[in-house]
């Protein structure tokens, strides 16, 4: 007999009684092997964080990137949500500015894409540990082996511009973490955060989360594609508020 927890209540009911009958013998194997079963499926459910849904609120999920390195943990209910990606060696290509002297190299991947509607992101927090962003080229033949990045994750992906991230919206989630490379790999653990409420329209086209980057100056990267990899933990606290 399974525990009919939490599609539900458990009544009492065993292989040994039926609670409908108003047994009162004491309780014997069966019974205590239904309690544990039933208290088992309890524990499991708060443990995983698996809450009821309600049917009358906006409860929908965005939906992530398949992305090689990529996955996500959603948590939370009908009203908050709470976020958590994984990067594991997430590779991004990096392209050289179109002007050598004033357009930085850059690169972007979409993480993310909200439920269509007005987004309210309540907070955010990122964590790349020390060497754990990493240039595969070096040596100036993509990136320099001791390059200079701004890194920041925005509801715009980044795209051929001036050096550093645009201060707007290539960065409006994380703004830009300066990055420092020594032999290819982040000297330090690199991390930033969002503690102001933010609300996004996603009414017309819906709200995406981008990983972007770019370079500070011409002398951190040659004329050739480079790979950037990741390695973190990216966590935003949001709610959709409503559609049209």
């Amino acid at each position: 007999m399974a525990a009919s927890y939490p599609t539900s209540v458990w009544d009492g009911d065993s292989a040994h009684r039926d609670s409908d009958e108003g047994m009162q013998s004491a309780p014997d194997y069966q019974d205590w092997f239904r309690a544990i079963l039933e208290v088992a499926a309890a524990q499991t459910r708060v443990d995983r964080n698996i809450v009821g849904v309600d049917s009358n609120a906006t409860h929908s999920v965005g939906t992530v990137t398949t992305k090689s390195g990529l996955s996500v943990v959603e948590k939370g209910d009908g009203a908050i949500h709470k976020t958590i990606f994984t990067l594991t060696d997430v590779a991004l290509v990096s392209t050289d500015g179109a002007v050598v002297a004033s357009d930085g190299a850059w690169g972007t991947q979409q993480l993310y894409t909200f439920p269509e509607g007005y987004i309210q992101i309540f907070g955010a927090h990122v964590v790349f540990p020390i060497t754990k962003i990493a240039a595969t080229l070096g040596g100036l033949i993509g990136f320099k082996t001791a390059a200079n990045i701004e890194v920041g994750i925005g509801t715009v992906a980044a795209v051929n511009a001036v050096f550093d991230l645009d201060g707007s919206t290539e960065e409006d989630i994380i703004a830009a973490l300066d990055v420092d490379l020594t032999s290819k790999t982040s000297d330090a653990q690199e991390s930033g955060q969002l503690t102001t409420v933010t609300a996004f329209d996603g009414t017309a086209s819906a709200t995406t989360l981008n990983l972007n980057f770019r370079t500070k100056a011409d002398a951190d990267h040659g004329p050739l594609d480079d790979t950037l990899t990741f390695s973190g933990t990216f966590t935003i606290v949001w709610s959709m508020l409503g559609d049209d």
